[in-house]
């Protein structure tokens, strides 16, 4: 008998630490998560997760004295449940903009109109709503593209139009499709523009291939130029809800082609690999590279708009900013200063949130609310109880949503842990109406406020008070006679517009400092207001009137 028992403890031991997941944290940081979520006014089923922790104090209390196999029994109980109640511990936000970038790797493997159908469900499953697939990249399409080659794979194994069997799927789930092009940078596919080695960009010492073996097409030659925006027009005829843009940039310590080395040349009469750090072309040359990635960006948003201005423009750039403008001569911040473009999502691949929350809140003071900005989390980092804190890190900002890298790496236990944390529920995208985002958000704090009166210990008086003000203000925004978005002239301004913005700004602001009385309740309260003003500050920059604001490094 000894003997059989002792085999039993070992199998279930053995079996046990197999399959069972230690718990995410331990029950004193669960209890004390609960009390900051507490304070922060999160909607949360607070009955389950105190049942649960009442649960949870009776089995660590049991299995003081328990011995094996039902030892090692109570303790997987306890784990599962410690994390269960865990991950009820994340709020999900009912409008946020969830997207997720579908890398080439991830897209390879699709070969039928039924696995884009199981793609899309498994991702709906999660309540992603924006969906980001690459569909260009390495010169190569994966639809029948009639401007650029398609990738063999596709051409031959896929038995119809890829990108419009995604855009049905996606859109009969209820999701946004924003197809990505990759538009200067080359992993493969070199051989494709050996008969004009021109396009191809170099480092300063005559180099094609970066320190990672990618090769670069110069931003600068005209006929790249031209073919990625015949490719852009292609894609945008499809019944699409965004277009994004990636690898906008030069890469690090190039910028040295033959080609805008020989347009520099002609017009200042010294070759550019000859320009030293103290030279005083530096700075123009700088200059130089970075005014050929913004008026790319200008020319394929005002293309876009001519074909299809329901079309939301938006790129992929590089944090923190001074990284992207001084290495790489993407400066975004002329982009958003000259209202090329609608929005920007932040390449922020941090290890932890801390890192991340500083990252985005940094690049945050570059944009000044000048495009919808989204900050970009980089999966392969992490795992997925650190996926969660960077989402919840992205909240605590007074950002509109947050994009995951990518679907490839998105693993069994991330998507668990997003069903049952902060994605368990549906969530409207804020991407392709951020007016009606900023109203709802303002009648969802409204609703805030009476579903957790207990945690806020507010009195009913002020709750009332607050939730007057709250719903007025939701109105007052959603009946703003605004010109839709994006669908607008960017550069356009109209004086009626920023004068009706500046007073909802005022009004909004004067919240957020009487939020500031009410001790810890009023931080969420003036987080979520703020969020409604970035929105509006965003409208405002668009409705002001324009100047050119010329490139300066």
């Amino acid at each position: 008998m000894k003997k059989r028992a002792f085999l039993l403890i070992m199998i279930l031991s053995l079996v046990f630490s197999t399959f069972v997941a230690a718990a995410p944290v331990t029950f004193p940081e669960l209890k004390l998560r609960v009390k900051q979520r507490e304070t922060n006014l999160d909607l949360l089923d607070y009955d389950k997760i105190y049942k649960n922790i009442e649960e949870l104090t009776t089995l660590e209390s049991s299995i003081k004295s328990a011995e094996e196999p039902e030892l090692t029994m109570k303790k997987v109980k306890f784990d599962e449940l410690l994390t269960e109640t865990f991950l009820m511990t994340f709020e999900s936000i009912n409008n946020e903009t969830r997207a997720i970038w579908i890398d080439n790797i991830y897209l390879g493997n699709i070969i039928t109109k039924e696995d884009v159908t199981e793609m899309m469900e498994w991702l709906h499953s999660m309540n992603f709503n924006t969906i980001i697939p690459d569909v260009f990249n390495n010169g190569k399409a994966i639809y029948p593209s009639k401007v650029v080659p398609q990738f063999d794979n596709f051409y031959i194994l896929y038995k119809g139009d890829i990108l419009q069997d995604m855009v049905e799927e996606a859109h009969r789930l209820g999701m946004e499709l924003h197809p990505l092009v990759v538009l200067f940078g080359l992993d493969t596919g070199w051989e494709q523009f050996l008969d004009n080695i021109i396009a191809f960009d170099r480092d300063i010492n005559g180099r094609y291939v970066n320190m990672y073996g990618q090769a670069f097409l110069s931003p600068a030659v005209p006929e790249t130029r031209d073919r990625i925006i015949n490719l852009i027009k292609e894609i945008v005829s499809y019944d699409i809800d965004g277009l994004n843009l990636d690898y906008v940039r030069f890469s690090t310590g190039f910028g040295f082609g033959d080609y805008i080395g020989d347009v520099w040349e002609a017009f200042n009469g010294i070759k550019p690999n000859d320009i030293t750090v103290s030279s005083p072309y530096f700075k123009q040359y700088q200059e130089f590279k970075a005014q050929f990635v913004s008026s790319f960006v200008d020319r394929a948003v005002k293309e876009v708009q001519t074909i299809n201005p329901k079309i939301l423009v938006s790129a992929d750039v590089q944090a923190p900013y001074t990284w992207g403008k001084n290495d790489l001569a993407q400066d975004h911040r002329h982009w958003t200063d000259n209202r090329y473009i609608h929005s920007l999502m932040l390449m922020s691949y941090n290890y932890t949130a801390e890192e991340f929350s500083m990252h985005i809140a940094n690049d945050a003071k570059h944009i000044q609310n000048q495009a919808l900005t989204l900050p970009g989390m980089g999966l392969y980092n992490f795992d997925n109880v650190e996926y969660l804190r960077q989402i919840e890190a992205s909240r605590g900002q007074p950002f509109s949503g947050q994009v995951s890298f990518s679907a490839i790496h998105l693993a069994e236990d991330k998507e668990d842990f997003l069903k049952k944390g902060p994605y368990r529920n549906p969530s409207l995208s804020t991407m392709n109406n951020p007016q009606r985002s900023a109203s709802l958000i303002l009648e969802d704090l409204a609703l805030r406020l009476e579903l957790t009166s207990k945690q806020s210990g507010l009195d009913e008086a002020t709750i009332n008070s607050w939730q007057e003000k709250l719903t007025a203000s939701a109105d007052s925004i959603y009946n703003l006679d605004l010109r839709s978005w994006p669908d607008r002239e960017l550069k356009k301004a109209s004086p009626k517009e920023e004068l009706a913005l500046e007073q909802e700004i005022e009004s909004l602001n004067d919240l957020i400092d009487t939020a500031g009385l009410l001790g810890t309740p009023g931080h969420r309260i003036a987080l979520e207001i703020q969020r409604v003003v970035n929105i509006l500050e965003m409208f405002k920059h668009f409705a002001s009137s324009y100047s050119y604001t010329p490139i300066s490094y």
